[in-house]
């Protein structure tokens, strides 16, 4: 189990201590069963090759002929951590030279990786035991780190532990590797939490002591290689019938939110829907880190991607996409720094909104984006915000996880209507899974239906067909079309 193979007492000794030669083969005889003593003695054999070569890129930095030499050795160092595959290359071949000159070929590595040069360049500068992850299975979109464990899921298995570093220490030199040369923008020891990017868009959140009792590294990338509506339905995430409904949300100019927990494909969604929308338009995204990465899966397209805080989102940020002239908007994650940023894009074009946030209950949204900007904000009024939102927004988009655990769903579309005399929010199921199948409901408030129409009349008309075939086929029960909340708690 994890790391009950250490002594408890042996964790959670300073993450510096140096660990003896015989606890090290202890360590490795626990984890290392199966194979022979002599492979158990070989693993010191490769933490000494290890620390030679370690130390061979130590002297190579100290020694650098200038400053700018110095300068270009770190970048390539960095470069190479988070995947770059020129800087991983190059680093491989010095690595491979070293062990060539100082006769290491015949030391034996881990398992775990491929080869020698690939184990040392992995254990010394790459990203470990979570390589097998990265490198062989590209359809997982998820990996945890938690402490020394490395946790993912394979198709038809549950979460669970496949890999492990050896050490903590192994833990803490991957992610000071990861925040090497940037410290100012990513994080040092006396910065608990980071947000980053791998080289091929892999997202990566840090966060260890004092927040978390083990410091805890979370990638996470898109295993979604065409974003396109009918890629969806191709993966069960929609109806395939009902893509004309989906196309007509993107070009009819609504304003979307992709809502629901995390990892259940909001970003992707999102992003198929964008697709959908004419490509002759000036797209803005907005974001508090960059992590979407729109213009270069669109590169054809005219897009003008913005990153600002909670300092200047709002206040300097917005205005300046304005000057771009945009006719639709896509905003990052929804937080307390984006809410606000929403809720000007969708007041300020007639074309396609579209943004995400975690809420797993539709009628809940304009409520907790007007929390979110009180909080961020503070002093705003809940009823003037939550009239702000709840009228700007047209439709959520609610996304799971499916019991199988596999297939990520769009379980619901529902449109917000919003009555600013008794401040109730009702949510309108326009699509709805039931746990077996999809239904629907082709009734959308008559406001609402000839704004879109204006849009797009072609996309809008289609849709609508094929909305109200759905509804006959397969109609949404009575008491499953509508939940209202009031403002204050009562329901209605």
């Amino acid at each position: 189990m994890g790391m009950t193979t250490i002594a408890e007492s042996e964790l959670k000794r300073d993450i510096h201590a140096e660990v003896s030669i015989d606890q090290l083969i202890d360590y490795a005889r626990d984890n290392h069963k199966n194979e022979s003593k002599g492979s158990v003695f070989s693993l010191v054999a490769f933490d000494n090759a290890k620390d030679v070569i370690s130390k061979y890129f130590d002297h190579r930095l100290e020694s650098a002929n200038s400053d700018n030499e110095q300068k270009q050795y770190l970048l390539q160092q960095h470069r190479a951590t988070i995947g770059h595959p020129e800087a991983v290359e190059e680093l491989k071949t010095v690595i491979k030279q070293q062990v060539e000159q100082l006769k290491l070929g015949d030391t034996q590595y881990p398992s775990t990786y491929l080869n020698l040069v690939d184990a040392l360049f992995h254990e010394i500068w790459g990203l470990g035991v979570v390589s097998v992850w990265l490198e062989r299975h590209r359809n997982i979109g998820k990996c945890r780190v938690n402490g020394t464990e490395v946790r993912y899921k394979k198709i038809g298995e549950k979460h669970r532990m496949h890999e492990q570093y050896r050490h903590i220490r192994d833990v803490y030199r991957l992610i000071e590797n990861l925040m090497r040369n940037d410290e100012a923008q990513y994080m040092n020891r006396d910065k608990n939490y980071a947000e980053l990017q791998l080289f091929d868009g892999t997202r990566v959140v840090i966060t260890q002591p004092p927040f978390t009792k083990w410091p805890t590294i979370v990638f996470r990338r898109s295993t979604v290689s065409h974003f396109t509506l009918q890629e969806q339905a191709r993966l069960n995430t929609i109806p395939e019938e009902a893509i004309p409904v989906f196309r007509m949300i993107s070009r009819c100019g609504s304003k979307c939110m992709l809502s629901g927990e995390p990892g259940v494909g909001k970003s992707t969604m999102l992003i198929s829907l964008f697709a959908e929308t004419e490509t002759d338009k000036i797209t803005v995204l907005a974001e508090n880190a960059p992590e979407l990465g729109l213009k270069a899966l669109f590169p054809d397209r005219d897009i003008t991607e913005f990153v600002g805080d909670d300092k200047t989102m709002v206040s300097e940020v917005f205005p300046r996409t304005l000057r771009q002239d945009p006719s639709q908007y896509l905003i990052g994650e929804v937080r307390e720094v984006e809410a606000g940023m929403y809720k000007e894009a969708c007041a300020n074009t007639t074309g396609f909104v579209g943004s995400s946030m975690h809420e797993k209950d539709s009628t809940n949204v304009p409520g907790t984006l007007a929390r979110k900007e009180i909080r961020g904000t503070k002093g705003m009024e809940y009823r003037i915000a939550l009239t702000d939102y709840a009228s700007h927004i047209d439709f959520v988009l609610v996304m799971e996880l499916d019991e199988d655990q596999i297939t990520l769903r769009n379980v619901e579309i529902a449109e917000i209507v919003f009555d600013a005399i008794s401040l109730t929010v009702t949510s309108r199921r326009l699509m709805w899974f039931d746990g077996d199948g999809w239904r629907f409901n082709n009734i959308i408030d008559s406001r609402l239906q000839r704004r879109m129409r204006r849009k797009n009349r072609e996309a809008f008309e289609e849709g609508m067909s094929v909305l109200a075939k759905l509804s006959q086929r397969f109609p949404i029960p009575d008491d499953e079309k509508e939940i209202s909340l009031s403002w204050g708690g009562g329901g209605v």
